[in-house]
């Protein structure tokens, strides 16, 4: 699933009259050629008869436009480079999901409140009532993604394991220029070079969400096994026994935007209702702007350290590590590290530790 830009309310009001205007435009055609027909005939043919010309008229059209919206979007739509996409994946709606928004829009318009249900929606789809129940969103395509932000840079290591990589580097990073030879003078004793890393500003490492090269070693951040024991409690030969209190390696601790910690000890699913599956626990995520997925993302752990995958949830999951945010390709892992800030949604989340 590509990333997706949610469409501003400006552009979805000018859609809509685009569309109420073409409509008025097919009704006014009809009208006219009713009437002409009438007066042309002698009123052979009865204006009597433009009623159900217009009724009729204007249902062909309100199929056709859904229709329309069915695949991609309304002309309206078109026009301002938005699409109508369902919410779970880049797809259209299809006929039957068009047709509901549609039925749904006019009975909540009819009332006058439907009209303003976007602007009830605080997350950044602003979805009415009609969007919700037919699991649509309205997708901006007329924007273009930043290079920046969709090209991958070379997977690199943190700051802090960053210089130990450059100073054991078999290659000069820079190549002193032979010192000139003059005869018969003797030379002068020359002064020690300068490492060549010294002052040298090292620039900013770009990465991508990639696993290290596998013969490189991991730093832990987390001891391998954490030991729970009740201090005082004798055991049955009178001495702590840490085995039998033992408890699970820690995969991560992770810190939620309201300051809730949990702690990963195997492979879980978070989102706000994630489904049960063999291996994996579910963890249930409260989001009230529902800007997060039912199962959006995963937690686990390999031998290179902990990992975080996109489970095709429809906002995404994006890293933001010293300062700079990368957005995961959905179903591919991506390495986590301590400090590292994951956006979900609305919501984010604090790596304060990782194995």
């Amino acid at each position: 699933m590509t990333e997706r830009h949610p469409a501003t309310m400006l552009h979805r009001i000018l859609a809509v009259v685009i569309d109420s205007v073409i409509a008025g435009v097919v009704v006014a055609l009809v009208s006219g050629v009713v009437v002409t027909a009438s007066v042309l005939t002698g009123s052979a043919v009865p204006v009597l008869v433009l009623v159900p010309a217009v009724i009729v008229a204007a249902i062909v059209w309100f199929l056709i436009h859904t229709a329309l919206q069915g695949r991609r979007g309304s002309l309206g739509m078109r026009f301002m480079g938005l699409a109508l996409a369902h919410s779970a994946d880049d797809a259209g709606l299809g006929f039957g999901r068009a047709l509901g928004r549609n039925l749904i829009w006019g009975l909540t318009g009819s009332v006058l409140v439907g009209l303003f249900s976007p602007l009830f929606d605080p997350s950044r789809w602003r979805r009415g009532w009609h969007d919700i129940a037919s699991g649509a969103v309205v997708v901006d395509v007329s924007r273009v993604e930043r290079p920046d932000r969709v090209q991958a840079a070379p997977a690199s290591p943190p700051a802090a394991d960053l210089a130990p990589a450059v100073a054991l580097s078999p290659e000069p990073v820079l190549a002193a220029a032979p010192a000139p030879v003059v005869a018969p003078a003797p030379a002068a004793p020359a002064a020690p070079a300068a490492p060549a890393l010294q002052g040298a500003a090292l620039p900013a490492p770009a990465w991508a969400p990639a696993s290290p090269p596998a013969n490189r070693r991991i730093p832990r951040t987390l001891p391998v096994d954490v030991i729970s024991t009740v201090p005082g409690v004798p055991h049955r030969d009178g001495k702590p026994d840490a085995v039998e209190h033992a408890a699970p390696p820690v995969i991560a601790i992770l810190r939620w935007d309201d300051g809730t910690r949990h702690n990963v000890y195997e492979p879980s699913l978070f989102g706000r209702g994630p489904g049960h599956q063999e291996g994996r626990r579910s963890v249930a995520v409260r989001d009230e702007t529902l800007s997060m997925s039912k199962t959006h993302f995963e937690v686990g752990v390999d031998a290179t350290g902990t990992w975080i995958v996109d489970r095709h949830s429809l906002n995404g999951v994006v890293i933001v590590r010293g300062g700079q945010p990368q957005r995961l390709a959905p179903g591919e892992p991506a390495r986590i590290w301590s400090g590292d800030v994951l956006e979900v949604g609305d919501r984010s989340l604090t790596v304060e530790s990782a194995r």
